[in-house]
């Protein structure tokens, strides 16, 4: 298998999901939370308004397909919600730029691929590889998805921004300190 080729069940969820009052529950983030993320609530709160079994139910490498713009007002809490919950990526007909790129910087792929909602049900196995933008339905169908840069797969590999640079830093002062 291709290591950009992700497999999952889908959870599929309909058009202008808000990140903030839908994907979580902002309100209770923005008065009880601190500086930190506390992945345990955010996982526990993540689809439950839409959803209430998506918390006990998810499993590790599922992925969530969403319809026309989806995760709209959101912050970063949103994306660090989806990925604690286990979810391989997130397959969209439309969205933001900004969960896309908040996301990625969590370590979580978004895609956007028109016609996704009418040809995956809940439960489909669904293949998606970022790298490439092909998608592919449990029919049998591909569908074509914008597919990352090189530095955007870097980035989703290793976890996210931070995890990347902090690699690259460390190969760097290696290197210098090998000289």
């Amino acid at each position: 298998m291709d290591e950009t080729l992700l497999r999952g069940r889908v959870w599929k969820f309909g058009d202008n999901i808000s990140g903030d009052d839908g994907i979580i529950e902002f309100s209770i983030i923005r008065e009880g939370f601190g500086k930190a993320f506390d992945e345990a609530a955010l996982r526990a709160m993540c689809f439950r308004r839409l959803r209430p079994e998506f918390p006990e139910q998810v499993r590790p490498g599922d992925i969530v397909v969403g319809g026309r713009n989806f995760g709209h007002h959101n912050h970063v809490e949103v994306s660090v919600a989806i990925k604690a919950s286990g979810i391989a990526a997130v397959v969209v007909e439309s969205c933001e730029s900004g969960i896309i790129r908040r996301a990625l910087n969590v370590g979580l792929p978004v895609m956007t691929c028109p016609g996704i909602t009418a040809a995956v049900e809940d439960g489909d196995v669904l293949e998606a590889d970022p790298a490439t933008g092909l998608i592919r339905a449990a029919d049998g169908r591909v569908l074509p998805s914008r597919p990352f840069s090189p530095r955007m797969v870097e980035i989703w590999r290793a976890g996210g921004s931070i995890p990347l640079l902090q690699r690259e830093f460390a190969e760097r002062r290696a290197a210098a300190a090998a000289r």
